[in-house]
């Protein structure tokens, strides 16, 4: 009779969690990256320093579809709480102007959802990054955190 099951063989024989940065299975290192924060305003197409990079990744791109009712709730809120911040103006130019921004913002998505019935989704892209040393690993990671980190500095500059 054979112990082992069809699990058993695609399951990895040994697995490391001691790394908070990476994961090793089977002496490959793994290591992910979420990104759910986007500027408003991209000068670049969002992932093509990273493709340009060719390195041992994969990239999955998520969506998620959320509820209007809730979405409609929470911008009616937030409509409020800064539409009472901007009658106060008790801050400085440059808060009014980033409370003025959003509050437009949120009026015209609400619009949008309420009257034209356009849906609002949430996008994730997952990066998962692979090596067979530990090493490079680190240098892969730290590679593609500073690519993120310079996309995010040139559009925050770029913005102003």
């Amino acid at each position: 009779m054979n112990e082992f099951s069809q699990k058993d063989s695609i399951s990895p024989a040994y697995i490391n969690l001691n790394n908070p940065k990476y994961i090793e299975l089977d002496n490959m290192y793994y290591s992910g990256i979420i990104i759910v924060n986007y500027y408003r305003e991209y000068n670049d197409l969002i992932l093509k320093k990273i493709l340009d990079a060719n390195l041992n990744m994969n990239i999955s791109i998520f969506y998620e579809k959320q509820n209007p009712y809730k979405i409609i709730r929470n911008l009616t809120y937030h409509i409020a709480n800064v539409g009472v911040d901007l009658k106060e103006g008790n801050q400085n130019k440059q808060d009014i102007d980033i409370a003025a921004f959003t509050y437009n913002d949120a009026k015209y998505i609400r619009k949008e959802i309420q009257v034209n019935n356009e849906d609002l989704y949430f996008l994730y892209i997952y990066i998962n990054i692979f090596s067979q040393n530990k090493n490079e690993q680190e240098y892969l990671l730290n590679k593609i955190e500073g690519i993120l980190q310079s996309i995010r500095t040139s559009n925050k500059e770029s913005k102003f």
